[in-house]
C-alpha cells in the first residue's frame, strides 16, 4: 500500500505532538514531585481546578464565630486551586507575634539567593541574642555556634526567639522591609508592635505556595520545614495525622494589660485540594486551642468530603 506524502506527514506530526505531550506531562509531574509543597499551577500551563461550592462552609464558619461572640475570632480561608476565599472578621488586626518569623526566614533565604549568606554559614551566639521566653537555644550559652539553616529551622518549628534574634542580626540592611513591601504587608502598629489581619497574613503563605518571592527550591524548603512544627494543638489538631500542614503559630501574652492573642496560619495539603487557613483569636490558651482546632476540623471536613 502506498501512503500519500500528506498523509505520511500528518502521521509524523501526530507522533511528534504525542511525544511532546507525554514529555511535557512527564516534566510537569517530575517538577511537582521535586517541589511537593508548591502549587501545581507553577508547573502546568493547563491545569483543571476542582470547583467547589463554598456557600455551606461560609454559613458554618459564620455560625461558629457568632455563637462565640464573647471572644473575637478572625478567620480567612483560601482554596488554593481556584483562589476562592471566605473571610469572617478577616480584617481583625492582632499583634503579629511569632508569625513574623516566617517573613524573617524568607528575608534570610532572599539574602542566600543574593549570595550575602549561605545555608551552612556558621553564626555565633552573643549575649544580646539570648531570649528565655520561647525555645531552648539560649541554653547553649554565649559563644555557641549554629548554622543559618539550623537557626531558620528552630525559628519556624520551635518558634525559638534566640534563633530568630540571631538571624535578624545577620540580615542585610532593609531585607525584612523588602519582604513586607513585596508582599504588601501592612506596617500598622499598636504601640510598638506590628499588627496584622488573617487576610493580610495569608499573602505570606500564598507567596511561598506560588514561589512568587523566592526560588522554587527555597519556597519549597521553607514550607517543608513548616510541616515539622512542634505545635500541634491548633490547626494540625483539626485534620488527620496523615495530612501535611505547613503552619506557623503565634502567641502574644507579654502585655498583661491587654487580652492574650493566639494565632495559627498555614497551608493544609488535603489530597488534590490544598487550602490556606488563618485563624486569630483574643482569648486564653485553652479557648484558643479549642476555637482554632474546631474551625480547622470544620474546614477540612467540608473540603475533603464535598463533591
Amino acid at each position: 500500500m502506498v501512503i500519500g506524502v500528506s498523509l505520511l506527514n500528518a502521521i509524523v506530526l501526530v507522533v511528534l505532538l504525542g511525544g511532546l505531550i507525554v514529555a511535557g506531562r512527564d516534566d510537569t509531574e517530575s517538577s511537582a514531585r521535586q517541589y511537593p509543597f508548591l502549587s501545581k499551577r507553577i508547573f502546568a500551563s493547563d491545569q483543571n481546578d476542582i470547583l467547589i461550592n463554598f456557600v455551606e462552609l461560609r454559613k458554618k464558619l459564620n455560625e461558629y464565630v457568632l455563637t462565640n461572640d464573647d471572644q473575637e475570632i478572625g478567620v480567612y480561608f483560601e482554596y488554593l486551586p481556584s483562589a476562592t476565599s471566605i473571610g469572617i472578621n478577616e480584617q481583625m488586626r492582632v499583634n503579629i507575634a511569632s508569625l513574623l518569623k516566617v517573613p524573617l526566614v524568607m528575608a534570610v533565604y532572599k539574602d542566600i539567593e543574593a549570595g550575602k549568606l549561605s545555608r551552612d554559614q556558621v553564626l555565633t551566639l552573643k549575649e544580646e541574642h539570648l531570649d528565655y521566653d520561647f525555645g531552648d537555644l539560649w541554653e547553649l550559652g554565649v559563644g555557641s555556634q549554629i548554622t543559618v539553616k539550623e537557626a531558620a529551622r528552630l525559628s519556624l518549628q520551635k518558634s525559638d526567639n534566640t534563633a530568630s534574634n540571631l538571624l535578624l542580626s545577620t540580615l542585610s540592611p532593609g531585607a525584612l522591609d523588602s519582604v513586607a513591601s513585596s508582599l504588601n504587608l501592612p506596617r500598622e502598629k499598636s504601640g510598638k508592635y506590628i499588627v496584622i489581619s488573617p487576610k493580610d497574613y495569608t499573602s505570606v503563605l500564598r507567596s511561598l505556595y506560588l514561589s512568587a518571592y523566592l526560588s522554587k527550591e527555597n519556597s519549597n524548603e521553607i514550607l517543608d520545614t513548616l510541616t515539622g512544627s512542634i505545635f500541634l494543638d491548633q490547626l494540625a489538631a483539626g485534620v488527620p495525622n496523615s495530612i501535611k500542614v505547613a503552619h506557623k503559630n503565634g502567641e502574644y501574652t507579654i502585655d498583661t494589660s491587654s487580652q492574650p492573642v493566639f494565632s495559627d496560619c498555614g497551608i493544609i495539603y488535603a489530597p488534590k485540594r490544598p487550602y490556606a487557613l488563618c485563624v486569630m483569636t483574643n482569648s486564653n490558651r485553652t479557648q484558643a486551642n479549642k476555637h482554632i482546632s474546631e474551625i480547622s476540623r470544620q474546614v477540612y471536613d467540608y473540603v475533603s468530603k464535598v463533591n
